[in-house]
């Protein structure tokens, strides 16, 4: 059977020091959350990409507005006019090699920008960024919803302790 459990029970409630181990289950986390990937420091480099390119790096993690919600879960670290730039099932890490992902947040259509973190900052640095919006990922490896009440329409989303043995 597949459980889906939201990222706030994972990583921001008391029950994230459980784990849930079954042979026959899988347990998918889903949701968002946001984490700043730069802070006031890199001022010259958010200007830059905020004025260049319109995109707005989060300094906290209440900067998102978004209330969008996906399968699995995503972490949002930017944004600009149409939608958000974030890391699909993962942590924003400029040392790995995993792709980020744009969201268009009016027509929840995500997008493989085929670039690494450090790929788009760099990118970002040198004046050559182009949001690329060609590699659209399918429904079935990323699923978005305008928000959490929507997806309950669609998903049982379970909680960890329905999982405790008491």
């Amino acid at each position: 059977m597949i459980y889906y459990i939201d990222t706030s029970e994972i990583f921001f409630d008391d029950c994230s020091a459980h784990f849930i181990n079954s042979k026959n289950d899988e347990f998918i986390t889903c949701g968002k959350i946001t984490i700043p990937i730069v802070d006031e420091d890199d001022s010259n480099f958010i200007n830059t990409a905020k004025e260049k390119y319109g995109i707005n790096f989060f300094l906290d993690e209440r900067d998102c507005s978004t209330e969008i919600y996906a399968i699995p879960y995503i972490n949002i670290f930017a944004s600009d006019e149409s939608g958000v730039y974030a890391v699909i099932n993962d942590f924003p890490d400029t040392k790995s090699n995993k792709h980020i992902c744009y969201i268009n947040t009016e027509s929840l259509t995500a997008y493989d920008l085929q670039c690494t973190l450090m790929e788009f900052v760099n990118s970002i640095n040198n004046g050559n960024f182009k949001k690329q919006l060609s590699n659209q990922i399918p429904s079935g490896d990323l699923t978005v919803y305008r928000n959490i009440s929507d997806a309950k329409k669609h998903i049982k989303i379970s909680k960890i302790t329905d999982f405790i043995k008491k």
